[in-house]
């Protein structure tokens, strides 16, 4: 199980990456650095624009869950189709 909730995390990164959404990179080792304290005005913006990149994130999983949803039924529906015809075609 718990490998399954880390691969959810790496997609969503992946996911985020994809998306060019700003604070997604990974970063090395070697290349962090502490960062200087923001203003409060910009804290609240990157929360605003954090919030405002999830819900697209939302969004658009939630369009490729019913894109493979409709693919998906579609191979059902072929494969079952295939299948009565295999069935069809066989002597008793």
């Amino acid at each position: 199980m718990g490998d399954l909730v880390w691969s959810k995390q790496l997609l969503e990164l992946h996911i985020l990456q994809r998306l060019q959404i700003p604070g997604t990179e990974v970063m090395d080792a070697g290349s962090r650095k502490d960062k200087p304290k923001q203003k409060e005005t910009s804290v609240r913006g990157d929360r605003a624009k954090q919030k405002s990149a999830q819900q697209e994130l939302k969004q658009r999983q939630r369009a490729e869950i019913y894109a493979l949803n409709k693919v998906m039924t579609e191979v059902e529906q072929q494969q079952f189709e295939a299948f009565c015809q295999q069935m069809q075609s066989q002597p008793e």
